[in-house]
């Protein structure tokens, strides 16, 4: 008797798998490649060729959706990414970006900082600060990473340009590597069980290679960033004050008057925290409070005040953004079948709490 062929199993499709997206220009024209890239990248950086031939721009994206990061490979022809601080103030994105080169590299400015990457390194851009890298033909693995989930692990306020090398860097690599080839069989309940360690091995790596004496600048960045902390910390308290944030971080209210001059001043600042706040209250579809009681909330005696105020800032009343929110939560469970460029800005906007109930 001859005895049966073995088969193999065919490996089971994960229960609710991460959501997925790709990007490629493979299949579109020359001249339709880098303006649908660009279009595409735009929420996060201005890119620009630079002189270079658009004809030869190839783009190659897939993305998985880890609930609070996004977790992306790229690979990428040349090509120059800006963050201006006018870019910061419009869009109020508040990540960081960690990526791992695995070929290429780039040199720019991180701030004031001088940056040169080289494949096998590990870098860090705060995609609050202003920015501009020169980036030569790469393939990078990248981490899209909220604020306060480094905070919670780490000092941040020297991340922005960091580079990391060494065998510390190589075990993050290593682990990184590791989860990309297998998040095709991974599911959104499985998401928080490996972000969580891919996180801490990223701050072990940095605070053991984090400068110990910083630099005057750096010590003016740092103070910024206390204050910044202590803002949002404080934004409903009505003892907010120029002086109680020079005092939290420890400085002269002129040094901090100087600080801030750059963001249009302390008052301005505070004002546009607040209607943010206020905005993210309002585009979560969760949030049953009446618009005047989250203004109330957020530090606003006004409600009139606080509609004109967010007028300015938004171009859109109050309740035309609560609107708006709810439309994005159902374009947000239609993730999968949106555009790249859709995707990003549907987990930039989404509140953390609506990000984490679509685990």
């Amino acid at each position: 008797m001859t005895p049966p062929t073995p088969t193999r199993a065919a490996s089971p499709e994960p229960r609710d798998p991460l959501p997925f997206l790709h990007f490629s220009t493979l299949g579109l024209s020359t001249r339709d490649a880098y303006a649908a890239w660009r279009e595409s990248i735009s929420v996060i950086f201005a890119a620009e060729r630079d002189g270079r031939d658009e004809a030869t721009f190839h783009a190659d994206l897939s993305a998985h959706h880890l609930g609070d990061l996004l977790f992306s490979r790229t690979a990428l022809s040349a090509q120059r990414f800006v963050r201006t601080p006018a870019m910061i103030r419009r869009d109020g994105l508040d990540h960081f970006l960690i990526q791992v080169y695995r070929s290429g590299g780039y040199t720019g400015m991180a701030g004031e900082r001088a940056i040169r990457l080289a494949a096998g390194q590990v870098s860090v851009l705060d995609l609050a600060k202003p920015m501009t890298t020169d980036a030569c033909e790469s393939e990078t693995l990248s981490l899209l990473v909220p604020r306060p989930l480094l905070d919670a692990l780490l000092p941040t306020d020297a991340l922005h340009g960091a580079a990391f090398g060494g065998e510390l860097a190589g075990v993050f690599i290593d682990y990184a590597q590791a989860l990309h080839r297998r998040l095709p069989a991974l599911s959104r309940a499985d998401a928080p069980f490996v972000v969580r360690p891919l996180l801490e091995l990223f701050a072990g790596m940095a605070a053991a290679r984090l400068p110990l004496t910083p630099s005057r600048s750096e010590q003016q960045e740092f103070a910024l960033a206390r204050a910044k902390r202590h803002i949002e910390r404080q934004l409903a308290s009505p003892t907010l004050s120029p002086a109680a944030i020079g005092a939290a971080a420890g400085i002269s209210r002129g040094t901090l008057y100087r600080l801030f001059e750059p963001l249009g001043g302390v008052a301005h600042y505070v004002l546009a925290r607040r209607l943010a706040r206020c905005r993210e209250a309002l585009l979560d579809p969760a949030e049953r409070r009446r618009i005047a009681d989250i203004a109330y909330a957020h530090g606003f005696v006004s409600e009139a005040h606080f509609s004109r105020a967010f007028r300015r800032r938004y171009g859109q009343s109050p309740s035309e953004a609560r609107t708006e929110g709810r439309h994005a939560a159902i374009a947000a469970d239609r993730a999968d079948d949106a555009g790249i460029d859709g995707w990003i800005r549907g987990f930039q906007r989404l509140p953390p709490a609506q990000r984490a109930r679509r685990r």
